[in-house]
């Protein structure tokens, strides 16, 4: 089966991270058939990425929020199992036969019913010598067939459980004994004897048949008998003697009777390595099973399996930085890293293809390498970078834009017969409206966390054609912002309302550090925001001077 790579932005998708992912994961399957590369989520897309998705006519990525290692991830060693009508003489040899002294029970479709262990079945052999035990085990007639390596000669098959006594014939030789045989028990006796007990017995397990004569004796003997009256006996031989087989009879019955389903621990192939761990810890046992969602079981492990782990594998597009991308990053794979921004924090155990250009667009890097591996870029994935730059580039207004970026957006656009200008407007209109949204959303839309120096700082930023509506929901933004800082330990939280229309960014902070953006920019001490003409970019405009005012 073909391994997963999955493809992701940042923590807070944009139009960008999205489409890059997308983009990406379509260029790398195109090159690459050994592995399935699939675009993911780390949450929902934002109203101006669904808008381009719906334009032309892409599925929404799935949300992944956490590629943490899991039970799937784990070497599962192999294994056997057992099902409650196994016998007790399986199940022992089964056990004994693997690691661990301990299997799992199952119904007929492989769910978890139970487990059973030796120190389960030890009791149960040292109280065999019940003649009633068969019965009382409701112990199929297969059983004692696989287990004795028994033949049968009889044509009666209707009898599938044990349902009597189990006597042995030299306990059967006078007229007294003879009447304890009731016609549901189950005689074990020589060839001499098999004859007289026809008819009188639901089972017979002949011993001594050592010939091919010996057993045609028999089959004849049967088939006479079946002509004079109606026989509803099952007839069995072996080659063994009589002592041979009473031991391993007694162990036939099957292990219903002992498999542990109380207080079952075992795992689901979804649960974290975290968990697992934490549980064991606490368990009295020392093996678990591991069923599907559906409860099947798919493996047994213990806390040495737990070394043993196939990391999941990811490329990274659009960030490079730790804080900024899913949970259990650290315990990944990262096979590539396709980004824009500056060179962050994420470090790996082994080599990888990283590429990070200073140009406007992450879409714009995946472009050229579309190029570079000749790959034609279908309408749909042009229209998705092409609505990517503009986005990122805000419609070629911003100062990370570079020619490069326009370059690109020119053949993209070729590509898919879109006029830039028209329907970069109409995309920001689709994804800008101040007043539909909530200030939670708002503040969340394009969020990153920063620390400059000991100080804990958030932005975010908001591309938007309706700057006007930012005013109508001013008040409710200040008191989120102020309850952003105050739960997420910030100390301060700023947010960018950027708008191509009026070319300019409204700057908004809080917090108890908010002197910093006043000595960034000017910021006078009683007013909650400041309108900044001609800037566009968060990361060269607002970042940077941010980061040196904090060092005053």
């Amino acid at each position: 089966m073909k391994e997963k790579v999955y493809v992701f932005g940042h923590q807070n998708p944009d139009t960008d991270s999205i489409c890059a992912a997308i983009s990406y994961s379509y260029l790398k399957n195109r090159l690459d058939d050994s592995h399935i590369y699939e675009p993911v989520a780390l949450k929902n897309v934002n109203k101006e990425t669904q808008y381009v998705l719906n334009h032309f006519g892409v599925d929404e990525p799935r949300i992944v929020s956490s590629l943490k290692p899991q039970v799937l991830d784990i070497n599962l060693p192999g294994f056997l199992l057992l099902y409650e009508t196994d016998s007790i003489r399986k199940a022992l040899l089964l056990i004994s036969s693997q690691t661990g002294r301990v299997a799992p029970v199952t119904d007929k479709k492989g769910r978890l019913i139970g487990v059973v262990s030796i120190s389960d079945l030890i009791p149960r052999m040292l109280n065999l010598g019940n003649r009633d035990v068969l019965k009382l085990s409701k112990t199929p007639i297969g059983n004692i067939v696989d287990d004795l390596r028994l033949e049968e000669i009889s044509e009666n098959q209707s009898n599938k459980y044990i349902k009597g006594s189990v006597h042995i014939s030299t306990d059967l030789q006078d007229e007294k004994q003879l009447k304890k045989l009731q016609k549901q028990d189950l005689v074990l006796c020589n060839r001499f004897e098999f004859a007289s007990y026809l008819g009188r017995a639901s089972v017979i397990i002949v011993s001594g048949v050592e010939t091919k004569q010996h057993k045609e004796d028999l089959i004849e003997s049967y088939q006479k008998a079946m002509q004079d009256r109606s026989i509803e006996t099952r007839c069995f031989v072996s080659d063994k003697s009589t002592f041979e087989l009473v031991k391993p009879l007694a162990q036939t019955a099957p292990i219903r009777d002992v498999v542990v389903k109380g207080d079952l621990e075992y795992f689901v192939t979804y649960e974290t390595i975290d968990d697992v761990k934490n549980n064991m810890l606490s368990s009295r046992f020392r093996r678990f099973p591991v069923v599907t969602e559906k409860g099947e079981v798919i493996g047994m492990i213990s806390r040495s399996d737990l070394i043993d782990i196939n990391k999941k594998k990811a490329i990274l597009v659009d960030h490079n930085e730790r804080g900024q991308s899913i949970e259990g990053i650290e315990d990944i794979d990262i096979l590539e890293i396709i980004d824009h921004h500056r060179v962050s924090d994420i470090s790996t155990v082994t080599p990888l293809y990283f590429r990070v250009e200073p140009v406007g667009c992450t879409c714009s890097i995946i472009c050229r390498i579309y190029e570079e591996q000749g790959i034609e870029i279908p309408k749909e994935i042009a229209g998705l970078m092409l609505s990517a730059i503009i986005s990122d580039t805000l419609l070629f207004h911003s100062p990370t834009c570079t020619d490069f970026d326009r370059e690109m957006a020119e053949r993209l656009s070729d590509i898919t017969g879109v006029d830039m200008q028209l329907y970069g407007m109409e995309m920001i209109r689709a994804g800008s409206s101040m007043q539909e949204e909530s200030p939670e959303h708002i503040l969340s839309y394009d969020r990153k966390r920063f620390m400059f120096g000991e100080y804990k700082v958030s932005i975010s930023q908001i591309n938007t054609g309706d700057y006007e509506g930012l005013f109508e929901v001013y008040d409710d933004i200040i008191e989120e912002m102020e309850a952003m800082a105050d739960k997420d330990g910030l100390n301060l939280v700023v947010l960018l309302v950027t708008d191509v229309v009026v070319e300019g960014t409204e700057l908004i902070a809080i917090g108890d550090a908010r002197w910093i953006a006043e000595n960034a920019f000017h910021l006078e001490e009683d007013d909650q925001s400041i309108f900044l003409p001609g800037v566009f970019s968060r990361k060269k405009q607002i970042v940077p001077k941010l980061m040196n005012a904090a060092k005053l």
